[in-house]
């Protein structure tokens, strides 16, 4: 077993980037190019402070977050860093973990931190390789979740992994109410390539040896707050999802929510988007399929703190495509609005309330579509919080659920924003051309926003309404 290489990031200090107000501009794709220089933003939402990228490589990508306490973890594909949040305007990077994987979707829950790896692996610890053959082609390797003891922030440590079919493109923390010594972790995965039974138990295929629908399933994985290296899968719901794209047996979840205290799940699976009973949380069951001919990518969702709302989003284009273009339709790569009441296998389920998607153009070469968000915990108001990759940060009103409107926005040159969130007082996002910057919004939601003990975006506890 290797222990992950460290490094000491020198403290950066906070940039002061408090971008005064501009018009809205088309600007063209950035490449990941850092420049402190603002080129849209409102006067609302204005950087505090900055945790500039680590690496000069090229293919460094930051990817999500998740806080516990007045720290934030920052995945990115060459392993993740611990930044201490304490002072908003000056984010300190106390370690840079290297261990490098894609994606590293992060997690926390009590001192441990979860990585998602979706790309096979000559073994799961860090330092290991891409499996791949002779000829370069990709080989059956280690994909799932890697789990990290990070209680002394200053010294992470490798403490095991657990394979999962398909590997873990994300993942979401399910703390389990009725056995506190243990927390679950739901795995969405699907079938990118297919791949044969690697050593460590994983596989990866579309169709199942009689034609029948395949990997249109998640991964369980039970982890023993007190024994990690033990954690194992101890279920693979299946769900009933359509083909993506018309590839038989392309099926499967990007990302999954759950709102524990409504027992509730809103998966965001590629051709479409489901509502689950985790009441059972090792067995989810589906309650509601929603279906979007306007949708390209179900890839996102997440809920409101009432749990009336649900909100999915599509990543068009993949992500690796302009999709906020003078031709592009408002529709297109956007946020959409649905009411959970009257989402219900039961009867014809009622189309979207609305959608929502910023209204600034990008250039032709820029990628451009809304990708992760969440929404503030407050009573009485709907406010989100989204990244937009070249279209920066985006924070949008939809009480009105059926008239949402942008309220204020932060694109700074260079943006390309993964992800944005909002959490107690400010928000936080991981870009992959700048690194991790702290935002903060004037506007009266700041004041009314509750304060959370942590927060992993893709997992909501209790209500507030």
């Amino acid at each position: 077993m290797r222990t992950p290489l460290r490094r000491l990031a020198l403290v950066l200090g906070a940039l002061a980037l408090l971008a005064p107000v501009s018009p809205a501009v088309a600007h063209e794709d950035h490449g990941g190019t850092w420049d402190p220089s603002p080129v849209s933003s409102t006067k609302n939402v204005k950087i505090l402070g900055s945790a500039p990228r680590t690496s000069e490589v090229p293919s460094y990508r930051n990817s999500d977050l998740a806080f516990w306490g007045k720290t934030a973890y920052a995945g990115n594909y060459d392993g993740f860093r611990i930044l201490d949040i304490s002072d908003p305007e000056n984010p300190v990077t106390v370690s840079d973990v290297d261990c490098p994987g894609a994606q590293h979707d992060v997690g926390v829950w009590k001192g441990l931190l979860f990585l998602s790896i979706d790309a096979p692996l000559t073994a799961p610890e860090c330092g290991s390789p891409r499996s791949v053959t002779a000829t370069g082609a990709t080989a059956p390797g280690f994909e799932g979740l890697r789990i990290f003891d990070v209680r002394d922030p200053h010294n992470p440590r490798y403490v095991g992994a657990v394979a999962t079919d398909c590997g873990s493109h994300t993942h979401t923390v399910v703390p389990d109410k009725a056995d506190p010594s243990r927390v679950l972790v739901y795995v969405a995965s699907y079938p990118a390539g297919v791949l044969a039974e690697s050593e460590f138990g994983n596989s990866c295929s579309r169709l199942n040896p009689d034609g029948s629908q395949g990997h249109s399933k998640i991964s369980v994985v039970s982890v023993p707050l007190g024994d990690p290296g033990s954690a194992a899968v101890v279920s693979e719901p299946q769900f009933e999802l359509d083909d993506r794209g018309g590839a038989a047996g392309f099926r499967g979840c990007h990302d999954i929510s759950v709102f524990m205290e409504i027992d509730r799940a809103a998966g965001a699976c590629m051709s479409e988007g489901q509502i689950w009973d985790i009441s059972d949380p090792e067995n989810p069951t589906t309650v509601a399929r929603v279906h979007n001919p306007a949708v390209d990518f179900f890839h996102s969702a997440t809920f409101t703190w009432d749990g009336s709302t649900v909100l999915f989003g599509d990543e068009a284009g993949g992500g690796v495509s302009p999709r906020c273009r003078t031709t592009d339709a408002s529709t297109v790569g956007a946020i959409w609005i649905y009411d959970v009441a009257s989402l219900d296998m039961d009867r014809a389920p009622e189309p979207a309330l609305s959608h929502f998607k910023i209204p600034r153009v990008q250039g032709d070469g820029a990628r451009c579509t809304m990708h992760n968000f969440n929404v503030l915990p407050i009573a009485g108001r709907y406010v989100g919080v989204s990244a937009a990759y070249s279209g920066g940060t985006t924070v949008f009103d939809f009480t009105d659920r059926a008239r949402p409107v942008e309220v204020g926005h932060n694109d700074p040159h260079g943006a390309n924003t993964w992800s944005s969130y909002w959490y107690n007082g400010h928000i936080y996002t991981n870009d992959t051309g700048r690194g991790f910057d702290v935002m903060l919004l004037a506007d009266k939601a700041r004041a009314g926003a509750v304060k959370l003990p942590h927060l992993n975006p893709q997992t909501q506890e209790s209500l507030i309404r």
